[in-house]
């Protein structure tokens, strides 16, 4: 490889240029902060910068001031988060002073924590010893790839509670359509019942209203003759009206049935596509979960 096709980045020391030389993937794919500098309330100082994407102020700010707190006898400081007395081995035998300021940049989503390490030689910069370089850096990419993985798993496990969500939802479409065509079988059935007793009762009610026969029937006979006839034409008559009013009913029901159905397939159509999208996000955000390191 020659000279002119590696880019030497400000902030690798030979150990880690050697490393990414020897495994170019691994550089590339590997979550690491980048060179920076930044004013803090004491001034100007070079940083170790770590952006987080599609995070909050305050999901970072608590971050680190935790992971302050894990190294540093004392942390405080207003503008800027300070722990004092900090220990990092890999990087310094010696006590550290970290300082931490998070900002959210303007115009993006993106969060940045910059970190400045302060030894007894001063600030860490390009020109410090490797093994504070290689240290500090290391602490700050460690603590990088822990937050992106928490950020990371938090969106997986929301998109899997809305995918299962969105799958309970068409489930739920799935069994009201069920449902409905069920209620829409029984009510054709129902229909068709009282179609056929409205015939029944119109057949019966025409011989019923025809002049009946009384021949050889004395006038008592004619008389209980004439009750029995008037009470069975009542009864007739109120079968018939119950008949068609079943029927009427049926009839508006099959056309709301008919919409439903139709509405809930629509329904679980825009649901379906619905739920694939979600799948596909799910498994997008998995694999950014995965890739992390």
């Amino acid at each position: 490889m020659s000279k002119s096709s590696v880019r030497i980045l400000p902030w690798c020391t030979p150990v880690a240029l050697a490393f990414m030389l020897a495994c170019p993937l691994a550089g590339r794919a590997q979550t690491l902060p980048v060179q920076g500098a930044f004013q803090f309330s004491n001034g100007v100082h070079p940083t170790f910068d770590a952006s987080f994407e599609q995070a909050t102020e305050r999901e970072v700010t608590a971050f680190w001031k935790n992971e302050l707190k894990g190294v540093s006898m004392k942390v405080g400081g207003r503008k800027e988060m300070i722990g004092e007395a900090a220990r990092i081995p890999n990087a310094s035998s010696d006590t550290l002073r970290i300082l931490v300021a998070v900002e959210k940049g303007k115009g993006t989503s993106n969060v940045t924590a910059h970190i400045a390490f302060f030894t007894t030689a001063g600030y860490v910069g390009p020109d410090s010893p490797p093994r504070e370089q290689d240290g500090c850096r290391e602490w700050v990419r460690q603590r990088m790839v822990a937050l992106k993985r928490e950020l990371a798993r938090t969106d997986w496990e929301r998109g899997q509670r809305q995918l299962a969500l969105a799958e309970r939802q068409l489930d739920m479409l799935k069994r009201e359509g069920q449902r409905a065509e069920n209620n829409l079988r029984k009510t054709e059935q129902r229909r068709d019942r009282a179609a056929s007793d409205q015939e029944a009762a119109r057949k019966r009610l025409q011989e019923l209203n025809a002049a009946p026969d009384t021949a050889g029937l004395d006038s008592t006979a004619q008389v209980a003759a004439g009750k029995a006839r008037q009470k069975e034409l009542r009864l007739w008559q109120d079968r018939a009206r119950r008949a068609e009013y079943t029927l009427q009913d049926a009839v508006k029901k099959l056309d709301d049935l008919r919409w439903e159905l139709k509405k809930n397939g629509e329904d679980q159509q825009a649901k379906q596509a619905e739920v694939e999208q979600q799948r596909i996000l799910v498994n997008g955000l998995q694999e950014k979960f995965r890739a992390i390191n």
